[in-house]
Protein backbone atom coordinates (compact mmCIF):
# COMPACT_ATOMS: atom_id res chain seq x y z
CA UNK A 1 0.00 0.00 0.00
CA UNK A 2 1.67 3.51 -0.56
CA UNK A 3 2.16 5.73 1.81
CA UNK A 4 0.79 9.14 0.52
CA UNK A 5 2.38 12.43 1.90
CA UNK A 6 0.69 16.28 1.29
CA UNK A 7 2.57 19.10 1.53
CA UNK A 8 3.37 22.46 0.99
CA UNK A 9 6.86 22.43 -0.05
CA UNK A 10 8.44 19.12 -0.89
CA UNK A 11 12.50 19.71 -1.42
CA UNK A 12 14.92 17.09 -2.78
CA UNK A 13 18.27 16.66 -1.30
CA UNK A 14 19.59 17.33 1.95
CA UNK A 15 22.34 19.33 1.86
CA UNK A 16 22.76 21.98 3.77
CA UNK A 17 20.95 24.66 1.03
CA UNK A 18 17.75 22.09 0.91
CA UNK A 19 17.67 21.60 5.10
CA UNK A 20 17.92 25.27 5.51
CA UNK A 21 15.09 26.18 2.99
CA UNK A 22 13.25 23.44 4.84
CA UNK A 23 13.36 24.88 8.38
CA UNK A 24 13.25 28.54 6.93
CA UNK A 25 9.64 27.08 5.23
CA UNK A 26 8.59 25.67 8.52
CA UNK A 27 9.44 28.64 10.92
CA UNK A 28 7.01 30.05 8.43
CA UNK A 29 4.42 27.73 8.54
CA UNK A 30 4.73 25.83 5.83
CA UNK A 31 4.27 21.60 5.88
CA UNK A 32 7.47 20.70 4.43
CA UNK A 33 9.03 17.12 3.22
CA UNK A 34 12.26 16.79 2.84
CA UNK A 35 13.69 13.94 0.64
CA UNK A 36 17.29 12.16 0.53
CA UNK A 37 18.61 9.47 -1.40
CA UNK A 38 21.30 8.51 0.78
CA UNK A 39 21.92 9.05 4.85
CA UNK A 40 24.22 11.54 6.69
CA UNK A 41 26.79 12.07 7.71
CA UNK A 42 28.03 12.06 4.37
CA UNK A 43 30.89 13.17 2.44
CA UNK A 44 30.46 16.64 0.22
CA UNK A 45 32.84 19.08 -1.12
CA UNK A 46 31.91 22.95 -1.83
CA UNK A 47 33.20 23.49 2.08
CA UNK A 48 34.84 27.13 2.23
CA UNK A 49 33.08 29.86 3.04
CA UNK A 50 33.22 33.75 1.91
CA UNK A 51 32.48 36.99 3.85
CA UNK A 52 29.55 37.17 1.69
CA UNK A 53 28.42 33.74 2.36
CA UNK A 54 28.30 34.52 6.30
CA UNK A 55 26.72 38.03 5.81
CA UNK A 56 24.07 36.01 3.69
CA UNK A 57 23.79 33.47 6.64
CA UNK A 58 23.47 35.94 9.30
CA UNK A 59 20.52 38.20 7.35
CA UNK A 60 19.08 34.72 7.05
CA UNK A 61 19.36 34.16 11.01
CA UNK A 62 17.75 37.36 11.08
CA UNK A 63 15.40 37.66 8.91
CA UNK A 64 13.72 34.28 9.70
CA UNK A 65 14.32 34.41 13.49
CA UNK A 66 16.82 31.72 13.20
CA UNK A 67 19.36 32.63 16.25
CA UNK A 68 20.48 29.32 16.90
CA UNK A 69 22.25 29.74 13.03
CA UNK A 70 24.15 32.76 13.59
CA UNK A 71 27.27 31.46 15.18
CA UNK A 72 27.90 29.56 11.62
CA UNK A 73 28.63 32.53 10.51
CA UNK A 74 31.89 33.06 12.41
CA UNK A 75 34.91 31.16 13.07
CA UNK A 76 34.83 32.23 16.53
CA UNK A 77 31.55 32.08 18.49
CA UNK A 78 31.07 28.34 15.91
CA UNK A 79 33.99 26.86 17.60
CA UNK A 80 32.82 28.91 21.29
CA UNK A 81 29.26 27.21 20.74
CA UNK A 82 29.27 24.12 18.48
CA UNK A 83 32.83 22.00 19.13
CA UNK A 84 31.94 19.02 18.12
CA UNK A 85 30.56 20.23 14.13
CA UNK A 86 33.87 19.99 12.55
CA UNK A 87 35.14 23.62 10.69
CA UNK A 88 38.00 25.21 9.41
CA UNK A 89 39.89 28.73 9.82
CA UNK A 90 39.47 30.66 6.50
CA UNK A 91 41.70 33.88 7.20
CA UNK A 92 41.34 34.40 3.46
CA UNK A 93 42.92 33.53 -0.57
CA UNK A 94 46.00 32.26 -0.96
CA UNK A 95 47.50 31.31 -4.58
CA UNK A 96 51.16 30.05 -5.30
CA UNK A 97 52.23 29.50 -8.69
CA UNK A 98 54.04 26.28 -9.43
CA UNK A 99 56.82 25.27 -12.29
CA UNK A 100 57.19 21.84 -13.88
CA UNK A 101 59.77 20.09 -12.51
CA UNK A 102 60.70 22.86 -10.56
CA UNK A 103 60.87 23.31 -6.39
CA UNK A 104 59.14 26.79 -5.71
CA UNK A 105 60.91 29.55 -5.17
CA UNK A 106 59.13 32.85 -3.34
CA UNK A 107 60.15 35.63 -5.45
CA UNK A 108 61.05 38.70 -3.30
CA UNK A 109 58.44 41.16 -5.41
CA UNK A 110 55.89 38.02 -4.55
CA UNK A 111 55.21 37.66 -8.53
CA UNK A 112 54.22 34.06 -7.59
CA UNK A 113 52.72 34.64 -5.10
CA UNK A 114 49.23 36.30 -4.17
CA UNK A 115 47.30 36.67 -0.65
CA UNK A 116 43.83 38.56 -0.05
CA UNK A 117 42.82 38.62 3.41
CA UNK A 118 39.15 38.34 4.33
CA UNK A 119 39.29 39.15 8.49
CA UNK A 120 41.10 40.63 10.92
CA UNK A 121 41.45 37.92 13.14
CA UNK A 122 40.49 34.44 13.80
CA UNK A 123 37.31 34.71 16.05
CA UNK A 124 36.03 37.00 13.70
CA UNK A 125 37.17 34.59 10.27
CA UNK A 126 35.31 32.62 7.62
CA UNK A 127 35.40 29.00 7.76
CA UNK A 128 36.04 25.91 5.88
CA UNK A 129 32.45 23.72 6.64
CA UNK A 130 33.06 19.84 7.02
CA UNK A 131 30.00 18.84 5.27
CA UNK A 132 29.49 15.74 6.93
CA UNK A 133 29.04 17.23 9.82
CA UNK A 134 27.22 20.74 9.39
CA UNK A 135 24.85 19.19 6.65
CA UNK A 136 24.32 16.23 9.06
CA UNK A 137 23.19 18.89 12.03
CA UNK A 138 21.26 21.08 9.86
CA UNK A 139 18.67 17.67 8.63
CA UNK A 140 18.81 17.97 12.67
CA UNK A 141 17.55 21.14 13.25
CA UNK A 142 14.99 20.70 10.18
CA UNK A 143 13.62 17.81 11.80
CA UNK A 144 13.28 19.32 15.17
CA UNK A 145 11.31 22.36 13.71
CA UNK A 146 8.80 19.86 12.23
CA UNK A 147 10.32 18.86 8.53
CA UNK A 148 9.27 15.48 7.61
CA UNK A 149 12.43 13.88 6.89
CA UNK A 150 12.83 10.60 4.64
CA UNK A 151 15.91 9.43 3.67
CA UNK A 152 16.58 6.03 1.59
CA UNK A 153 14.15 7.15 -0.31
CA UNK A 154 14.28 6.74 -4.42
CA UNK A 155 12.16 9.31 -6.37
CA UNK A 156 11.35 6.82 -9.47
CA UNK A 157 8.64 9.69 -10.80
CA UNK A 158 8.27 13.23 -10.81
CA UNK A 159 4.73 13.79 -12.12
CA UNK A 160 4.04 17.96 -12.64
CA UNK A 161 0.16 18.22 -11.70
CA UNK A 162 -2.05 20.11 -9.64
CA UNK A 163 0.11 19.23 -7.18
CA UNK A 164 2.95 17.71 -7.82
CA UNK A 165 3.56 14.01 -7.27
CA UNK A 166 6.59 11.92 -6.30
CA UNK A 167 6.88 8.62 -6.09
CA UNK A 168 9.71 6.62 -5.25
CA UNK A 169 10.16 3.43 -2.49
CA UNK A 170 11.31 3.79 0.76
CA UNK A 171 12.48 0.52 1.87
CA UNK A 172 10.88 -0.80 -0.63
CA UNK A 173 7.88 0.50 0.20
CA UNK A 174 6.07 2.78 -2.03
CA UNK A 175 6.07 6.14 -1.39
CA UNK A 176 4.01 8.91 -2.73
CA UNK A 177 4.72 12.78 -2.25
CA UNK A 178 2.46 15.56 -3.41
CA UNK A 179 3.72 18.95 -3.19
CA UNK A 180 2.24 22.41 -4.21
CA UNK A 181 5.82 23.48 -4.63
CA UNK A 182 8.99 21.42 -5.67
CA UNK A 183 12.48 22.55 -5.08
CA UNK A 184 15.40 20.64 -6.37
CA UNK A 185 18.39 20.88 -4.20
CA UNK A 186 20.14 17.84 -5.15
CA UNK A 187 23.84 18.13 -6.71
CA UNK A 188 22.75 17.41 -10.10
CA UNK A 189 18.70 18.60 -10.89
CA UNK A 190 18.38 15.58 -13.10
CA UNK A 191 15.19 14.60 -11.17
CA UNK A 192 13.50 17.98 -12.28
CA UNK A 193 15.49 18.52 -15.54
CA UNK A 194 14.00 14.98 -16.58
CA UNK A 195 10.34 15.70 -15.30
CA UNK A 196 10.19 18.77 -16.96
CA UNK A 197 12.27 17.95 -20.27
CA UNK A 198 14.51 20.92 -19.26
CA UNK A 199 17.41 22.07 -21.68
CA UNK A 200 21.06 22.19 -21.21
CA UNK A 201 23.19 24.87 -22.16
CA UNK A 202 25.06 23.37 -25.16
CA UNK A 203 29.16 22.84 -23.47
CA UNK A 204 30.52 24.64 -26.41
CA UNK A 205 28.71 28.05 -24.71
CA UNK A 206 30.22 27.28 -21.33
CA UNK A 207 33.41 29.08 -21.29
CA UNK A 208 34.81 27.13 -18.10
CA UNK A 209 36.59 23.99 -18.74
CA UNK A 210 37.79 21.57 -15.71
CA UNK A 211 37.72 18.20 -14.75
CA UNK A 212 38.08 17.16 -10.98
CA UNK A 213 40.48 14.80 -8.88
CA UNK A 214 40.06 14.62 -5.31
CA UNK A 215 39.55 13.22 -2.03
CA UNK A 216 39.90 14.14 2.47
CA UNK A 217 43.19 13.07 3.35
CA UNK A 218 45.03 13.21 6.73
CA UNK A 219 48.70 14.09 7.03
CA UNK A 220 48.87 16.96 4.57
CA UNK A 221 52.01 18.82 5.93
CA UNK A 222 51.53 23.03 5.91
CA UNK A 223 52.61 25.42 3.18
CA UNK A 224 53.72 27.76 5.92
CA UNK A 225 55.98 25.33 6.87
CA UNK A 226 57.28 24.14 3.58
CA UNK A 227 58.46 28.00 2.94
CA UNK A 228 59.84 28.67 6.03
CA UNK A 229 59.71 31.67 8.13
CA UNK A 230 61.41 33.80 6.24
CA UNK A 231 59.60 33.54 3.10
CA UNK A 232 56.20 33.50 4.94
CA UNK A 233 57.44 37.14 7.01
CA UNK A 234 55.70 39.59 5.22
CA UNK A 235 52.46 37.31 4.45
CA UNK A 236 49.25 39.01 6.22
CA UNK A 237 48.05 35.75 7.56
CA UNK A 238 48.30 32.41 7.74
CA UNK A 239 48.32 31.00 4.34
CA UNK A 240 47.39 27.59 5.23
CA UNK A 241 44.37 29.63 7.23
CA UNK A 242 42.82 29.87 3.80
CA UNK A 243 41.40 28.72 0.12
CA UNK A 244 45.17 27.73 -0.35
CA UNK A 245 45.14 27.70 -4.34
CA UNK A 246 47.99 25.68 -5.81
CA UNK A 247 48.44 26.72 -9.38
CA UNK A 248 49.83 24.52 -11.85
CA UNK A 249 50.27 24.26 -15.66
CA UNK A 250 46.97 23.89 -17.11
CA UNK A 251 45.01 23.87 -13.57
CA UNK A 252 45.20 24.15 -10.02
CA UNK A 253 44.60 22.08 -6.32
CA UNK A 254 43.07 23.71 -3.79
CA UNK A 255 43.79 23.01 -0.32
CA UNK A 256 41.40 23.32 3.08
CA UNK A 257 42.59 22.25 6.06
CA UNK A 258 39.46 21.24 9.14
CA UNK A 259 40.82 21.61 12.66
CA UNK A 260 40.12 17.85 13.32
CA UNK A 261 43.32 16.83 10.93
CA UNK A 262 41.30 16.05 8.05
CA UNK A 263 42.48 18.15 4.86
CA UNK A 264 40.14 18.66 1.52
CA UNK A 265 42.55 18.50 -1.26
CA UNK A 266 42.23 18.42 -5.18
CA UNK A 267 42.54 19.19 -8.47
CA UNK A 268 41.37 21.13 -11.10
CA UNK A 269 42.52 20.20 -14.30
CA UNK A 270 42.14 21.18 -18.35
CA UNK A 271 40.59 18.20 -19.28
CA UNK A 272 42.23 19.12 -22.42
CA UNK A 273 45.74 19.68 -21.50
CA UNK A 274 45.64 16.56 -19.00
CA UNK A 275 43.35 14.42 -21.01
CA UNK A 276 42.10 11.02 -18.67
CA UNK A 277 44.29 7.96 -19.14
CA UNK A 278 42.58 5.05 -19.56
CA UNK A 279 45.00 2.96 -18.05
CA UNK A 280 45.84 5.00 -15.22
CA UNK A 281 43.43 4.57 -12.06
CA UNK A 282 42.45 7.85 -10.01
CA UNK A 283 45.33 7.63 -7.53
CA UNK A 284 47.95 6.79 -9.96
CA UNK A 285 47.31 10.29 -11.39
CA UNK A 286 46.68 11.95 -8.63
CA UNK A 287 50.36 10.85 -7.37
CA UNK A 288 51.88 11.56 -11.21
CA UNK A 289 50.65 14.72 -10.82
CA UNK A 290 52.43 15.95 -7.32
CA UNK A 291 55.73 14.13 -8.46
CA UNK A 292 55.44 16.53 -11.42
CA UNK A 293 55.28 19.87 -9.02
CA UNK A 294 58.47 18.95 -6.15
CA UNK A 295 56.98 20.68 -3.71
CA UNK A 296 53.73 19.74 -3.82
CA UNK A 297 55.01 16.37 -3.58
CA UNK A 298 56.88 17.23 -0.10
CA UNK A 299 53.54 19.23 0.91
CA UNK A 300 51.52 15.17 0.34
CA UNK A 301 54.63 13.57 1.05
CA UNK A 302 53.15 11.84 4.25
CA UNK A 303 49.58 12.65 3.16
CA UNK A 304 46.60 9.87 3.68
CA UNK A 305 43.40 9.49 1.57
CA UNK A 306 40.85 8.95 3.79
CA UNK A 307 38.61 7.98 1.11
CA UNK A 308 38.78 6.42 -2.50
CA UNK A 309 39.50 9.27 -5.18
CA UNK A 310 37.02 10.53 -6.49
CA UNK A 311 37.59 11.82 -10.60
CA UNK A 312 34.89 13.32 -13.05
CA UNK A 313 34.63 14.05 -16.19
CA UNK A 314 34.23 17.75 -17.43
CA UNK A 315 32.49 19.27 -14.78
CA UNK A 316 30.31 22.35 -16.14
CA UNK A 317 26.92 21.94 -16.61
CA UNK A 318 23.99 24.45 -17.02
CA UNK A 319 20.31 24.30 -17.57
CA UNK A 320 18.28 26.91 -19.82
CA UNK A 321 16.04 26.96 -17.16
CA UNK A 322 15.87 27.23 -12.93
CA UNK A 323 12.40 28.17 -12.27
CA UNK A 324 8.77 27.92 -13.34
CA UNK A 325 5.58 28.28 -11.49
CA UNK A 326 5.28 25.87 -9.13
CA UNK A 327 9.63 24.27 -9.12
CA UNK A 328 12.96 25.89 -8.60
CA UNK A 329 16.18 24.49 -8.81
CA UNK A 330 18.80 25.41 -6.20
CA UNK A 331 22.35 26.92 -7.77
CA UNK A 332 24.00 23.28 -7.92
CA UNK A 333 21.05 21.93 -9.41
CA UNK A 334 20.59 24.57 -11.80
CA UNK A 335 24.20 24.35 -12.92
CA UNK A 336 28.11 23.85 -11.98
CA UNK A 337 31.50 25.91 -12.73
CA UNK A 338 34.73 25.12 -10.59
CA UNK A 339 35.96 25.24 -7.20
CA UNK A 340 37.89 28.22 -8.58
CA UNK A 341 37.10 31.02 -5.76
CA UNK A 342 34.61 29.27 -3.55
CA UNK A 343 31.62 30.72 -5.03
CA UNK A 344 28.95 27.63 -4.58
CA UNK A 345 28.23 28.54 -0.63
CA UNK A 346 27.35 31.99 -1.25
CA UNK A 347 25.80 31.53 -4.48
CA UNK A 348 23.43 28.76 -2.61
CA UNK A 349 22.80 31.08 0.31
CA UNK A 350 21.66 33.97 -1.58
CA UNK A 351 19.33 31.73 -3.54
CA UNK A 352 17.93 30.20 -0.31
CA UNK A 353 17.19 33.46 0.79
CA UNK A 354 15.43 35.05 -2.25
CA UNK A 355 13.02 31.46 -2.04
CA UNK A 356 12.80 32.14 1.80
CA UNK A 357 11.00 35.83 0.56
CA UNK A 358 8.94 34.94 -1.77
CA UNK A 359 7.48 32.01 0.86
CA UNK A 360 7.09 34.62 2.95
CA UNK A 361 5.72 37.48 1.38
CA UNK A 362 3.92 36.53 -2.21
CA UNK A 363 3.12 32.62 -1.71
CA UNK A 364 -0.67 33.10 -1.57
CA UNK A 365 -0.11 36.47 -4.67
CA UNK A 366 -0.08 36.33 -7.93
CA UNK A 367 2.86 37.41 -7.68
CA UNK A 368 4.22 34.11 -6.88
CA UNK A 369 4.63 33.03 -10.63
CA UNK A 370 6.92 36.53 -11.66
CA UNK A 371 9.08 36.58 -8.54
CA UNK A 372 9.71 32.59 -9.01
CA UNK A 373 10.76 33.13 -12.68
CA UNK A 374 12.71 36.19 -11.91
CA UNK A 375 14.34 34.12 -9.15
CA UNK A 376 15.39 31.73 -11.88
CA UNK A 377 16.99 34.32 -14.48
CA UNK A 378 18.94 35.45 -11.35
CA UNK A 379 20.86 32.13 -10.74
CA UNK A 380 21.51 31.84 -14.57
CA UNK A 381 22.62 34.97 -14.59
CA UNK A 382 24.71 34.72 -11.65
CA UNK A 383 26.07 31.21 -13.06
CA UNK A 384 27.50 32.81 -16.07
CA UNK A 385 28.70 35.85 -14.78
CA UNK A 386 31.07 33.45 -12.93
CA UNK A 387 31.48 31.41 -15.86
CA UNK A 388 33.26 34.64 -17.61
CA UNK A 389 35.14 35.25 -14.16
CA UNK A 390 36.56 31.61 -13.86
CA UNK A 391 37.44 31.14 -17.54
CA UNK A 392 39.32 34.08 -17.69
CA UNK A 393 41.46 33.09 -14.75
CA UNK A 394 42.25 30.30 -16.12
CA UNK A 395 42.93 31.39 -19.60
CA UNK A 396 45.57 33.11 -17.48
CA UNK A 397 46.96 30.66 -15.34
CA UNK A 398 50.15 30.35 -17.71
CA UNK A 399 50.92 34.19 -16.76
CA UNK A 400 50.23 34.39 -13.27
CA UNK A 401 50.74 37.96 -12.95
CA UNK A 402 47.77 38.58 -15.62
CA UNK A 403 45.83 36.07 -13.84
CA UNK A 404 45.95 38.05 -10.27
CA UNK A 405 44.41 41.23 -12.68
CA UNK A 406 41.95 38.75 -13.67
CA UNK A 407 40.88 37.52 -10.15
CA UNK A 408 40.59 41.21 -9.16
CA UNK A 409 37.22 40.79 -10.99
CA UNK A 410 35.75 38.56 -8.42
CA UNK A 411 37.99 40.53 -5.22
CA UNK A 412 37.31 44.01 -5.92
CA UNK A 413 32.86 42.73 -6.41
CA UNK A 414 33.24 40.94 -3.40
CA UNK A 415 35.05 43.45 -1.00
CA UNK A 416 32.93 45.87 -2.78
CA UNK A 417 29.79 43.97 -1.89
CA UNK A 418 30.84 43.27 1.97
CA UNK A 419 31.73 47.13 2.53
CA UNK A 420 27.94 47.70 1.13
CA UNK A 421 26.48 45.00 3.91
CA UNK A 422 28.75 46.01 6.53
CA UNK A 423 27.24 49.82 5.99
CA UNK A 424 23.59 48.42 5.60
CA UNK A 425 23.38 49.82 2.13
CA UNK A 426 23.21 46.76 0.24
CA UNK A 427 19.77 46.64 -2.05
CA UNK A 428 17.57 43.69 -0.64
CA UNK A 429 17.37 42.09 -4.31
CA UNK A 430 20.90 42.36 -4.93
CA UNK A 431 22.62 39.81 -7.10
CA UNK A 432 26.01 37.92 -5.87
CA UNK A 433 28.81 39.50 -6.63
CA UNK A 434 27.53 42.67 -8.70
CA UNK A 435 25.77 40.61 -11.65
CA UNK A 436 23.48 42.54 -12.10
CA UNK A 437 25.09 46.23 -12.25
CA UNK A 438 25.70 46.92 -15.49
CA UNK A 439 28.62 49.45 -15.43
CA UNK A 440 30.57 47.01 -13.45
CA UNK A 441 29.72 44.40 -15.97
CA UNK A 442 30.89 46.30 -18.86
CA UNK A 443 34.05 47.15 -17.13
CA UNK A 444 35.03 43.23 -16.54
CA UNK A 445 33.96 42.31 -20.00
CA UNK A 446 36.77 44.38 -21.21
CA UNK A 447 39.16 42.63 -18.77
CA UNK A 448 38.06 39.16 -19.56
CA UNK A 449 37.93 39.89 -23.22
CA UNK A 450 41.69 41.42 -23.13
CA UNK A 451 43.21 39.42 -20.49
CA UNK A 452 44.08 36.23 -21.92
CA UNK A 453 45.96 37.99 -24.51
CA UNK A 454 48.25 39.61 -22.74
CA UNK A 455 51.79 39.17 -22.66
CA UNK A 456 53.83 38.69 -18.81
CA UNK A 457 55.98 41.62 -19.87
CA UNK A 458 52.99 44.15 -20.15
CA UNK A 459 50.93 42.67 -16.98
CA UNK A 460 52.40 45.85 -14.55
CA UNK A 461 50.77 47.93 -17.14
CA UNK A 462 47.68 46.03 -17.30
CA UNK A 463 47.12 46.03 -13.78
CA UNK A 464 47.59 49.77 -13.89
CA UNK A 465 45.07 50.11 -16.06
CA UNK A 466 42.74 47.73 -14.47
CA UNK A 467 43.09 49.79 -11.29
CA UNK A 468 42.10 53.37 -13.16
CA UNK A 469 38.77 51.45 -15.07
CA UNK A 470 37.51 49.83 -11.27
CA UNK A 471 38.68 52.97 -9.44
CA UNK A 472 34.99 53.56 -8.20
CA UNK A 473 34.60 49.77 -6.90
CA UNK A 474 38.08 49.13 -5.52
CA UNK A 475 38.18 49.49 -1.61
CA UNK A 476 40.59 48.49 1.46
CA UNK A 477 44.08 49.47 -0.51
CA UNK A 478 42.95 46.44 -3.19
CA UNK A 479 44.87 46.73 -6.46
CA UNK A 480 47.31 48.77 -4.27
CA UNK A 481 51.09 47.30 -6.69
CA UNK A 482 53.25 48.57 -3.34
CA UNK A 483 51.73 46.11 -1.29
CA UNK A 484 53.00 43.23 -4.09
CA UNK A 485 50.52 41.28 -4.31
CA UNK A 486 50.21 41.37 0.12
CA UNK A 487 46.50 42.24 0.58
CA UNK A 488 46.09 42.60 4.29
CA UNK A 489 42.71 43.70 5.94
CA UNK A 490 43.45 47.24 7.19
CA UNK A 491 41.31 47.70 10.36
CA UNK A 492 41.09 51.09 9.95
CA UNK A 493 39.66 51.04 6.24
CA UNK A 494 37.03 47.55 6.61
CA UNK A 495 36.44 47.36 10.06
CA UNK A 496 34.05 44.45 10.80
Amino acid sequence: MTKTISCDLGIIGSGFGGSLLAIIARRLGFSVVLLERGTHPRFAIGESSTPLANFKLERIANRFDLDWLKPFAKYGPWKATHPQIQCGLKRGFSFFKHQRDQPFTPRLDNANALLVAASPEDARSDTHWFRADFDAHLVDQAVEAGVVYLDRIEIQSANRESPWRLQGLRSDEPVEIRAALVVDATGDGQLLGRALGLERVDSTQLLTRSRGLYSHFTGVARWHDLLGAASTAEHPFPCDAAALHQIIDGGWMWVLRFDHGITSAGFSLDPDLHPIRPDEAPDAEWERLLNTYPSLARQFRDAQAIRPMVRTGRLQRRFTRAAGSDWALLPHAAGFLDAWLSPGIAQTLFAVERLGRILAEDWHTPNRKRRLLEYGETVLRELAWMDEITSTCFRCLDRFEVMVSAAMIYFVAAIYCEERERAGEAPPDAAFLLADEPEYRRLAAEVCRRAPTVRAEDAANFATEFRHAFEAYIRCGLCDPGRRNLYPYPPGECAS
